[in-house]
């Protein structure tokens, strides 16, 4: 068995680094090998046909095409969901590993935790920040590798590895470094990783519920979905702003003026995330919960529906959507420019040929 290092020996920048790359190898060798243990299990279940349908719309809702394309030439196949479904299960299990040994230090605090607690707590925000060295590379190649297997959308990339995985690449390591006393830090890592573990199993739970015929599975619909509004309620609002607040305020007290200002945006940025996530968590809920059971044939088209469009409901789909609107607005004022200096360009050519009618 490996000893354990000392929480001296664990906080330099060389032994985190080194922890981090050995967690990601370990995250290379043990995610892959159990998405295919699930991918297996999937086919041989008997709920999994019904549940391919609402898998197929979340990854619709998450940037893949609805219809064939170059990048996707059979479009979203039944094995690439059954890959996207099972991938999302063994995501949320690593979460919840990185998560667990942080428990004890936000349970007693750091002052009166042991050696052992300490390092236990670095050791789990390590583990976190290997699975997004991991995660940032696997899904780089397969946004940008041709002809691969498992490709995804670029869309998706840019939120999940942009925009999602950068938070812990920058800030983990400074964080143990200078902060990792801190309750904020504490409380913020365990709610957010345990969070995100609980919403998308539960998320995924929810695809095997036949909300159509059963009154009991359309019941239980509602009260996932009640449940994964209170988890967002509570980690991203109730605990998220006075942590994140309260630790930017310390900053400034220590007239850490380099972290100061780093939080300051990162704290902006994620805030307005999150707000946008409640958003989309109180939309799904205000047209799910007063909903009655589905009994004609017109009610369950219109409960299909909404099952598509609130798939993706907890994290990706609001910010794709914030992406898709800033992408068109990109597009349109490109279109618009092109059409002036086209415009510009025919004008000057008409006014040369003109000119030269005149001589």
């Amino acid at each position: 068995m490996i000893p354990l290092p000392t929480f001296e020996q664990l906080s330099t920048v060389p032994s985190m680094a080194t922890t981090a790359l050995l967690f990601a190898i370990f995250w290379t060798v043990s995610l892959p090998l159990a998405e295919k243990k699930i991918a297996l299990k999937l086919t041989d279940a008997a709920w999994w046909p019904g549940a391919v349908s609402p898998t197929k719309s979340m990854m619709y809702n998450f940037g893949y095409p609805k219809e064939p394309t170059k990048r996707f030439p059979d479009g979203v196949t039944e094995s690439l969901a059954r890959d996207f479904y099972s991938g999302t299960i063994s995501i949320c299990v690593a979460h919840a590993l990185c998560a667990t040994p942080m428990v004890p230090v936000l349970i007693r605090g750091w002052e009166d935790s042991s050696d052992f607690i300490k390092v236990s707590f670095v050791l789990g925000t390590l583990a976190d920040l290997g699975f997004d060295i991991y995660d940032a590379v696997q899904l780089s190649i397969r946004a940008f590798a041709k002809n691969h297997s498992k490709p995804i959308p670029i869309e998706f990339w840019v939120i999940l590895v942009c925009m999602h995985h950068t938070t812990a690449l920058l800030l983990v390591m400074p964080l143990n470094l200078h902060y990792v006393h801190r309750f904020e830090y504490h409380q913020t890592a365990v709610s957010l990783l345990y969070a995100a573990s609980a919403c998308y199993l539960a998320g995924a739970y929810k695809f095997t519920l036949n909300v159509y015929e059963k009154r009991k599975d359309f019941v239980l619909y509602k009260i996932i979905v009640f449940f994964q509004l209170a988890v967002l309620l509570y980690t991203r609002v109730y605990l998220w702003f006075p942590a994140a607040f309260g630790l930017r305020a310390h900053m400034k007290e220590q007239n850490d003026t380099t972290f100061f200002y780093g939080a300051t945006v990162m704290v902006t940025i994620f805030s307005i995330f999150n707000l946008v996530l409640i958003v989309d968590g109180l939309g799904a809920a205000a047209k799910w919960l007063p909903r009655k059971f589905p009994k004609s044939k017109e009610e369950k088209g219109e409960t299909a529906a909404l099952v598509r469009r609130t798939s993706a409901t907890g994290i990706v789909a609001p910010a794709l959507q914030m992406l898709r609107a800033y992408e068109a607005k990109r597009k349109f004022r490109a279109g618009v420019k092109l059409v002036i200096a086209t415009n510009r360009l025919s004008s000057h050519a008409s006014s040369i040929s003109n000119n030269k009618k005149e001589d």
